[in-house]
């Protein structure tokens, strides 16, 4: 159930519930007179539904505002993380151009090709994995750029 028909439920609930045991407990201690009691109970519902109707048009109002600013935070994301992820790359071919050059020049021995290999292999992958992440939260980017915190058997990372 959305949190505005909720809200809004529960105001009508409590509100109605509050009209009928209030007038019957007035009525108690009162006068009988059945005109007056009528109409305490009619402008009393009149007033919940009024303000029922007011509360849901501005709670739900006040939800669609909160997804939109949500929505924009995600497209916000999902655009900084396509930037990252182009930079990251160019860096990446440039990284290989450079190990490929001072390999051409016999500069780097072949551990050292070894370990440019490895390293771009494991920046391009991690790269790779974080912009495969459709839930976007802070555990599911640690989980993808630090692994090695997250045991899967522990009873919180599940």
């Amino acid at each position: 159930m959305k949190p505005y028909m909720k809200i809004t439920l529960i105001y009508f609930v409590v509100g109605a519930s509050w009209i009928f045991f209030s007038d019957r407990f007035f009525s108690s201690i009162t006068p009988p007179s059945i005109y007056i009691n009528y109409v305490q109970t009619y402008k009393g519902w009149f007033f919940v539904l009024t303000t029922a109707l007011l509360l849901f048009l501005l709670t739900r109002k006040m939800y669609y505002n909160l997804e939109e600013r949500e929505e924009e935070k995600r497209k916000v994301f999902y655009t900084t993380m396509r930037a990252v992820h182009h930079i990251l790359n160019n860096f990446l071919q440039k990284l290989s151009f450079f190990k490929l050059d001072k390999t051409e020049s016999n500069l780097l021995t072949e551990e050292e090709q070894v370990q440019f290999d490895d390293m771009i292999h494991a920046t391009s992958e991690q790269i790779k994995k974080l912009g495969e992440i459709s839930d976007i939260n802070t555990i599911e980017i640690e989980k993808t750029v630090y692994p090695e915190n997250f045991d899967r058997n522990s009873p919180g990372n599940k």
